[in-house]
């Protein structure tokens, strides 16, 4: 009969692959619950590696795109306050033009309205004027241009038509700017030797020219030209008109920059628990696993402590 002996080598060699591997499962254990990262390498589980840069790479390009918009907002914002500002001052100008238009007053009152009409325009210039992160909201894409200024032509508009965008996801944008020229129109006047407005109707539009038009009708105190008073309340009019469907268009936009905005939410909400169940170390699990791996641990050191004390004189 043969006896298969297994020798002291042998043993200890198994118990020590044993312990390795016990104890590199207990660190990775140890290290997954003190990180809250169930993978650590991307060679651990590739597929969910894969994933998780995956959920990455679209959460960074959905935080650009609703920074993006958010940046946008504010500026619409600030249209919308300024398109509100502009038109409380053309109803004060359509205002004051009924009043002229309607009544008999003396050269003390009209003066004290061409004062007021003054401050209104000077309020319309400087409103058509805004800027936004220094940049002039209403000169298209000369934003560093400022679109009105009062010349020996009249006041003109110097911007251009051109439209910007704010990009607001994948091959999609969104135009966010309103044209001066557009909204406020231009007048175009000369002045004579005594200050004068010679007003020119033709190359004149939107309320810029009504307003104007209004100014060279009342500046002669003692020849109102009531016709042209009457030509200008059509044209503040129009112009009230125009500024509010601006108005409306900015509202609108913003509207859908909300309805993305919480498209943007949702999909990142959703991004997030997908990369966490990928990526998160399930706690009470791996907290359960640590424990049976450490009591493994230490039944193995045991078992090789005392089978290291095995010595010759144990076989006589």
């Amino acid at each position: 009969m043969s006896i298969s002996r297994v020798s002291t080598y042998q043993v200890n060699k198994s118990f020590s692959t044993q312990l390795n591997n016990t104890q590199a499962k207990f660190n990775k254990l140890t290290q997954q619950i003190s990180s809250g990262d169930r993978i650590t390498s991307t060679m651990e589980d590739p597929v969910a590696a894969r994933g998780i840069i995956k959920a990455n790479k679209e959460l960074g390009f959905i935080s650009e795109y609703k920074s993006n918009i958010e940046t946008a907002d504010i500026e619409l914002s600030q249209i919308d306050k300024t398109l509100k500002s502009i038109n409380d001052e053309l109803n004060k100008a359509y205002d004051l033009s009924m009043q002229i238009a309607n009544g008999t007053m003396g050269a003390e009152q009209l003066t004290a309205y061409k004062e007021q009409l003054d401050a209104i325009i000077d309020n319309v210039t400087r409103l058509a004027n805004t800027q936004y992160n220094d940049q002039y909201i209403f000169s298209g894409t000369r934003t560093t241009t400022i679109p009105y200024s009062e010349s020996n032509d009249g006041i003109i508009f110097a911007g251009n038509s051109e439209k910007r965008y704010a990009i607001t996801g994948e091959n999609k944008t969104q135009e966010i700017n309103l044209i001066g020229e557009e909204l406020f129109g231009s007048a175009s006047f000369t002045k004579d030797a005594d200050g004068n407005i010679v007003f020119d109707e033709s190359k004149s539009s939107g309320a810029f020219g009504a307003l104007y038009q209004l100014k060279a009708a009342i500046q002669d105190t003692e020849n109102i030209d009531n016709t042209a008073v009457k030509a200008a309340m059509g044209g503040l009019d129009e112009g009230i008109n125009t500024v509010t469907a601006g108005q409306t268009k900015v509202g609108a936009v913003g509207a859908t920059f909300d309805d993305i905005l919480t498209s943007y939410e949702n999909d990142s909400n959703n991004l997030i628990k997908l990369r966490s169940n990928l990526q998160d170390t399930d706690l009470p699990s791996a907290i359960s696993d640590w424990y049976s791996a450490y009591q493994s641990m230490q039944a193995s050191y045991s078992m090789m402590s005392q089978t290291m004390n095995v010595s010759l004189l144990n076989y006589i």
